[in-house]
Order: structure tokens, then C-alpha cells, then sequence
């Protein structure tokens, strides 16, 4: 582990503190007000660690989307994924896993003060957006479920009192991406404004890179009817992913209807399609050193009776090592034809498609002892995707879905606002939720004439299953009520302390089902049997749980805030819709529903406004336990997604913030470095693939593969590096009377990162980042043009790690082998040229 990142990171934070502490006060850090605790506050004054971005510094450092905003919060990680639940945030290293769509999120993301439970909300795009809060830690009390790690909350821009109008066009040469955005803003009349924003983008190319043969591959498959081998051809799929295309509309209107009482109507449109690679670029093929391979059965010659011995065969054809390249196809047009899933982008190509709609109606109301406030919201979305899931060139697996989700939700919230010291914060939320999940597979797993085969049923009583391996149908429908409180207590001008409760409720109604799997997989998976319910689990979770707060703050002077709180979190236990049901797992779908996930603990903290106010500096120390973590990964050798909880993980450290308006006008600089532990106390997982005694997976006498077991106690979480920070400056000065000249620079680090949660050879070592950007336009800021870099060095670097289906091998035994690895990584290099016009 290289440990020079962590030392330019202390160092830099060091000089900063150092230097700010023995300067003259020249200038002031713009105040940012958020709303995290029911009222408006001031960053520098509210009990609660977090990082606020306003309109402007996004635009300062070229932040463009949710997974840009990790350039400026260490401890941030979003990870993007194609299939499960669409990403994966992580929060003092605190996630969800991206692979299961039925586990919600532990970090919360909240648009324009609604609560949104899934991952994919990350398509939604970040434009025309007023400021971005990301709150860390537990924030139950006033964001409800699923909030155990922290929150991300978005502020869209609403109408003015005056008319404004804009136009923006961004040009992203690495990926030859285009994007156009427009705005207008118009006050009709003192009770009606009215905002519309509207952007669209496509990407030509991509930073992934097509490498498999160029006249794509051929898939067989064997007929169960007669034993037929046929051969299909299957074309390579695009040149480059992702290959984006996006389109967002929101029209907002608002206004107020008297004094005390005031509206604001928002509605938006999403559209986000990508090529589609599935499964990860293979980086990594530790079994035959660098050379990709196949697991096959075969007899062992010093075990005659030994029936699960395996050999690994090298498929040096296929590219490993992670150059920003990999191999994938499109499903062969002739099967793809008789399968609508599978054909849904027509002629078999491969590709993701995500639309969302959403209504959200805010109502206030204000009299001299109390603020109200109503919000009611309306959300669908829809995600389509086919994708070559193998992880290589060769084409063994493809898989088809189809999901839908709704969301109805209602929340109520009164602050009272006596001129006394004692007040209250009263509200309540309601949930209704409905998620549908449609899955068809089709792979090839027989040895057949020196060939691996795929599956072929022209008998199937449904022609639409006569390539399909298995397919797979589940639904979940939910509703969720809660009530919560808060005492504010003014003990004196300097003392406040805050405590409330939050009371949630829970019944979610879920089921599964396998209609078709293909006979000669019946053995393996479970066949739908309307007369048997034993094919059908449903189940009828109910969780309830009362979560308390409790937070003391001190002023000792106008310009130093420290505070202490006790927190616990929350997140809704579940069903995981997008397992497999195998005949292999435990009896009675025990790895289909977990339970909730709870953390308790607390935090430290000081803000401090320095240096006549030109610096502000924020510290915080945490540490917090959490039961019954909720986790899920791919067992191979039961051939199937495992939902569980973990017994228990905890997570501590500490973050150093600091933002200095130095007496260079317009210089301003900021740094943060953040210490992270968060490692798993109590962990009893299954083996990774592979995986011998000595490594610690011992074999028991009469243990089968699915049993065995390995201790991951005071294992570090995936996303969670132990030392994470950025350094980054914004500078600006006019040239001339005519002219406004603006350049910002950010170096980010990360340490070393665990990949996957069962695998602790999965690991990627320290790297950094480097952006910037340069501006320049007038100085009432009409025009600008800039030139914006990303990852200058393009950097590519691993987010997550999974085992390569079919490689891999004798796990348990002494002649135990591992699986190749595959894994998406941050994107490289961007630069764009950007040219912005304001009325």
C-alpha cells in the first residue's frame, strides 16, 4: 500500500491551517444555508457534519452529475451498475450492494425534500440545480428510513422575481459527447412563476473500448428434444461504452397565494440509454497468471470418489488485464427473435433504457407561532436492459430484464416558532411503493464436442422459451407510515440542545417465481409449480422500530460551534427480487429476505469561522456500530445471488475540513482529509471461490460447497479506504474592465480499497486524480467559455470486484483455485469545451 497520497493530503491540510492562522483577513467564505433540520440554517452553525456545494461551485469545478460530487467529499463513493440496483453509494464506507434491486440504499437520496428509495434515481441528472447537501452519518430523525450511512440532498432551482433565460453547450472530446441545455424563467404575476429547464446529451464513443474479434463470436446451443448441436452466430456489439444519451425536462411552478400561504409545483422527465457490457472488464486471472480460464469438472487421480474436483482450462483468446478494454456481444439475432425480452432494443442488441416521471407538489404555510409545510409526490420509472453478462469475449451468458417501480409518498411537518426558548418540530410520512421485476438468462454451461453449450427447448410449451436457460418474475408491493418529533431547546444564547424521536412502520408483500427453467437445469434451479407453493415463496415482512435523537450544541463565541450527538439509523429489511431460486441454497428461501439493517452510535464536532471570517474549519470524529448489515454477492457454488445480514460492522474515524478566502483576491483554496475504519466485527460468509483451508475456508466431514463458511471478522467494508482527501483551488480576476478570467485545479486521493466483500484478495492499491479548468467571460457573467479536464492522468481505477462465472474451483480443498476477477472503474479522461450564454 503506497502511503504518499495520505502524507501530500495531511501535508496539504496541514499548510493551509498553518498559513490561514497567521494572515490578515482580506476577504470572506460566502455563507451557505441549508435545510437539514426542518429550518434554514447556516453551515457554519448547524449541529451536523456535512458538505454543502452552491450553483456556483459546481460550476467552478465542472461538477455535471451525483458521481462528479465525489470530486469534493472524500468519504463520498458512487458507484455505477447495469443490472441489480443501478448503483451502489457509499458514505464513510457504509453502502449497499449494487447487485440485489430489492435492498434500498443506505445513503438516501433526496430530491427537492422527497425521499427516493432507488439506486437508479443517480440517472436522474444534476442541471439547473440551485445547491447540494451531503449530509454523513445517521439522519433518521428527519429523513426517515434508509438513511444509516447519510443523505444526498438536491435543491432544484425554482422561478424568480425576475425574468432569466440561458443557454449552454458542452463539447466532451475523449468520448466525443455533446450536450444542450436551456432555461427560462419568467414571474407571470405575483402568485405564478413559471421555470423551464431542459437538457440533452450524446455521447458518441466512450472510455470503455471494444477488443473482441471483429467479426463478434458464435454461440451453441444443444436441443433437449433430439440432441441437435446448432451453431448461431452472434455480432460484436458496439465499438465503445457507455455511449450515453440522456434527455431532462422539469417545469417548475410557483408562487405565493398570500402572504402565509405559498406553492411550488415541479414536474420532470428523464430519459437515460447506455450500450450495455454487463459483467465488468476481466482485470484479473490469478490462476494461471494472467492468462483467462474456464472451470471444468474432471476426475481426480488421487480421489476417485471425489465428484466436485476441478481443473482450470486457459481461454488465452480472451483478453486479461484492465486497459480500459473488453470483449462483448450482442445476442444472436435468431434467438433474440423468438424472445421478446431479449429483443427488445430489436435485431439482439444490447442496451439500457431508463425513464422516470416524477410530480412533486409542495404547499406551505406560515402564521406568527408556526411554519407548515405539505408534500406530496408522484414517482414511476421504468428500466429496460440486454446484456452479455460473461465478463469476456466469449459469449457463455446473456440476460434480458425488464423492471418498473411507483412511488407514492406524503409528508406533513409543523415547526413551531415561539419567541421562547422551548419549540417543536411535528410531522408524518407515508410511503406506498410497488417494484415488478421480469428477468430472462440464457447461457451456455455443457461440454459438448469440444465446445461449451447453451440450452435449446423447441418443444417449450411457450415459443418464447425455447432458447431461455431460466427466467425469473417477482413483485413487491409496500407501504410504509411514520411519525416523528423534535424538542428544540434554547437553553441559553450559547446552549441549545435538540432531542425527537422518529416512529416507523413497515409491511412490504413480496413473491417469486421461476416459470420456466429449462430441463436440463430442473435439477439446479426450481420450476414454477402452480400446484405446489414450495416453487412459489411469498412472504409478508413487517418491520417497525422507534428511532431516537438526541444532539447538544455550544457557541462559546460568534464564531465557534461544537456540538455532540447520539444517533441511530434504520434501513428496511426486505425481499431480494432479483435472486435465483436454486436447488442448491437453504431450505425455505432463506437467502431471499433479510432483515432490517440498525446502527447506533454518535459524533464530535466543531465548526470554527477564522481569520476574521475568511476561513471556515470543520472537524468532526465519529463512530458508530451497526447490526445486522445487509449484504449480497454471487455464491458460485450454489449458482446463486445470497441475501443475508451480516452480524455486525463498525465504522469510525474522522474528517478535516478547510476553506480559506485568502488576501489574493480571488483566490480561494480548500482541502479536507478524512481517517476511515469501517470493518466488519462479526461475519460468517460463504467461502470465496477457491478459497482453501489454509486461507481460512476449512472443509468439515460431510460438509457440501453451499455450507462452507469463512470468518471475515475485522475485515474492511468495500468503498471504504482508510485515508481519503482533496486539495483544490478557484481563482478569478478580471483582465481588463471587459474580461473575467477563472481557473480552478483539484487533486483527489484515495487509499488503498477493498473491492468485495467476501473476497479479501480483491483489492485495488492508493491512486490520485487530477482536474481543471479555465474560464473565461464577462464579468457580469453573460457569457463564458471554458475549457474543463477530469482525471487529467486517466487514471483507471477499480470500484468493485465479482467472480467470473464458471472459473474457479475445489474451494474448501488444499488443491482449491480462484475465480478471475471482473470490475467497473471510474471513468478516465474528459475534457470538454464549454460555452455558457445568460440573458
Amino acid at each position: 500500500m503506497s502511503s504518499y497520497p495520505v502524507g501530500r493530503g495531511l501535508l496539504a491540510a496541514f499548510m493551509l491551517s498553518a498559513v490561514a492562522s497567521g494572515v490578515q483577513a482580506a476577504n470572506e467564505i460566502e455563507e451557505i444555508v441549508v435545510t437539514a433540520r426542518a429550518i434554514e440554517e447556516s453551515v457554519r452553525d448547524i449541529p451536523v457534519a456535512l458538505t454543502a456545494v452552491s450553483e456556483e461551485r459546481m460550476d467552478q469545478f465542472g461538477i455535471e452529475s451525483m458521481m462528479d460530487l465525489q470530486a469534493l467529499t472524500p468519504q463520498l463513493d458512487i458507484g455505477r451498475a447495469t443490472s441489480g440496483s443501478g448503483t451502489s453509494i457509499s458514505i464513510r464506507g457504509i453502502s449497499s450492494p449494487s447487485t440485489s434491486i430489492g435492498i434500498e440504499q443506505s445513503v438516501a437520496v433526496i430530491i427537492d425534500g422527497v425521499y427516493f428509495p432507488q439506486g437508479r434515481t443517480i440517472n436522474e441528472g444534476l442541471f439547473d440545480t440551485r445547491q447540494v447537501a451531503i449530509l454523513k452519518g445517521p439522519q433518521a430523525l428527519y429523513f426517515g428510513k434508509n438513511a444509516t450511512a447519510g443523505v444526498i440532498s438536491v435543491e432544484t432551482n425554482n422561478p424568480g422575481d425576475e425574468l432569466e433565460a440561458s443557454v449552454r453547450v458542452n463539447n466532451e472530446f475523449e468520448t466525443d459527447d455533446r450536450t444542450y441545455e436551456g432555461i427560462i424563467s419568467v414571474p407571470v404575476n405575483e402568485k405564478l412563476g413559471l421555470r423551464l429547464a431542459y437538457q440533452t446529451s450524446k455521447m458518441d464513443e466512450g472510455y470503455i473500448e471494444q477488443n473482441g474479434p471483429a467479426g463478434g463470436d458464435q454461440y451453441r446451443t444443444i436441443n433437449s428434444v433430439n440432441g441437435a448441436i446448432d451453431v448461431w452466430d452472434n455480432p460484436r456489439a458496439t465499438d465503445f461504452f457507455p455511449q450515453e444519451e440522456t434527455t431532462y425536462l422539469r417545469l417548475t411552478a410557483a408562487g405565493d397565494l398570500t402572504e402565509q400561504l405559498s406553492y411550488n409545483i415541479k414536474f420532470s422527465r428523464s430519459e437515460f440509454s447506455q450500450a450495455y457490457t454487463g459483467g465488468g472488464e476481466l482485470y484479473e486471472c490469478p490462476t494461471l497468471r494472467g492468462v483467462a480460464h474456464t472451470s471444468q469438472l474432471a476426475t481426480d487421480p488421487t480421489d476417485l470418489g471425489r465428484t466436485n474436483y476441478r481443473v482450470p482450462i486457459p481461454v488465452p483468446s480472451v483478453d486479461c488485464g484492465f486497459d480500459g478494454s473488453r470483449g462483448w456481444n450482442d445476442v444472436p439475432p435468431a434467438i433474440a427473435a423468438v424472445n421478446p425480452l431479449l429483443n427488445q432494443f430489436g435485431g439482439g442488441d444490447s442496451g439500457e433504457e431508463y425513464e422516470s416521471n416524477i410530480v412533486t407538489a409542495k404547499v406551505a404555510y406560515t402564521q406568527d407561532w408556526f411554519n407548515a409545510e405539505a408534500i406530496l409526490n408522484f414517482h414511476d420509472q421504468e428500466t429496460r436492459w440486454v446484456g452479455d453478462q460473461d465478463g469476456g469475449a466469449a459469449t457463455t451468458i446473456f440476460a434480458a430484464e425488464q423492471n418498473e417501480f411507483e412511488n407514492y409518498s406524503a409528508e406533513a411537518r409543523v415547526v413551531t416558532t415561539f419567541d421562547q426558548p422551548v419549540n417543536f418540530v411535528l410531522g408524518a410520512y407515508f410511503q406506498d411503493t410497488n417494484l415488478w421485476f421480469d428477468q430472462d438468462v440464457i447461457f451456455a454451461f455443457l461440454p459438448a464436442g469440444g465446445f461449451v453449450v447453451g440450452p435449446r427447448n423447441s418443444a417449450a410449451a411457450n415459443p418464447d422459451d425455447e432458447f431461455t436457460a431460466y427466467n425469473k418474475l417477482s413483485e413487491t408491493d409496500g407501504t410504509t407510515q411514520s411519525v416523528y418529533g423534535e424538542i428544540v431547546w434554547d437553553i441559553t444564547d450559547r446552549w441549545q440542545i435538540t432531542a425527537g424521536t422518529r416512529y416507523h412502520h413497515e409491511v412490504k408483500e413480496s413473491y417469486f417465481i421461476q416459470p420456466y427453467v429449462h430441463p436440463f437445469l430442473t435439477g439446479l434451479f426450481t420450476l414454477y409449480d402452480p400446484t405446489n407453493p414450495n416453487t412459489r415463496p411469498q412472504f409478508t415482512q413487517t418491520f417497525s422500530d422507534l428511532i431516537p435523537e438526541l444532539t447538544v450544541r455550544w457557541e462559546p463565541t460568534d464564531d465557534l460551534t461544537l456540538y455532540a450527538a447520539y444517533k441511530e439509523g434504520f434501513k428496511s429489511g426486505g425481499f431480494s427480487n432479483s435472486a435465483i431460486a436454486s436447488n442448491l441454497s437453504p431450505p425455505g428461501y432463506e437467502d431471499f429476505t433479510f432483515e432490517p439493517e440498525k446502527n447506533q452510535g454518535g459524533e464530535v464536532g466543531a465548526k470554527a469561522s477564522l481569520v476574521d471570517g475568511s476561513v471556515l474549519a470543520t472537524f468532526e470524529m465519529f463512530y458508530y456500530e451497526f447490526e445486522d448489515l445487509q449484504v449480497d454477492y454471487f455464491n458460485s457454488q450454489q449458482f446463486a445471488y445470497v441475501t443475508e445480514n451480516a452480524g455486525g460492522s463498525e465504522t469510525y474515524g474522522a474528517e478535516l475540513q478547510l476553506d480559506w478566502a485568502t488576501p489574493i483576491d480571488g483566490l480561494t483554496l480548500s482541502s479536507s482529509v478524512g481517517y476511515l475504519i469501517s470493518e466488519f466485527t462479526e461475519f460468517f460468509n460463504f467461502c470465496y471461490v477457491g478459497q482453501t483451508p489454509a486461507q481460512g475456508c476449512p472443509r468439515l466431514p460431510g460438509q457440501t460447497d453451499t455450507q462452507l463458511r469463512q470468518n471475515l471478522e475485522g475485515n474492511t467494508r468495500p468503498a471504504a479506504p482508510k485515508w481519503s482527501g482533496f486539495l483544490a483551488f478557484n481563482y478569478e480576476r478580471p483582465l481588463g474592465s471587459a474580461l473575467l478570467l477563472g481557473i480552478t485545479g483539484n487533486m483527489q486521493f484515495k487509499d488503498e480499497t477493498t473491492l468485495s466483500a467476501s473476497d479479501p484478495n480483491a483489492t485495488y492499491p492508493s491512486y490520485e486524480t487530477y482536474d481543471a479548468n479555465i474560464r473565461i467571460g464577462s464579468p457580469d457573467g453573460k457569457w463564458q467559455l471554458a475549457l474543463i479536464g477530469k482525471n487529467l492522468t486517466d487514471e483507471l481505477a477499480i470500484r468493485g470486484a465479482a467472480n467470473v462465472p464458471g472459473t474457479g474451483g475445489n474451494t474448501g480443498y488444499d488443491d482449491g483455485f480462484r475465480g478471475d476477477l471482473s470490475g467497473g472503474a471510474i471513468r478516465g479522461r474528459e475534457v470538454e469545451l464549454e460555452f455558457t450564454w445568460r440573458l
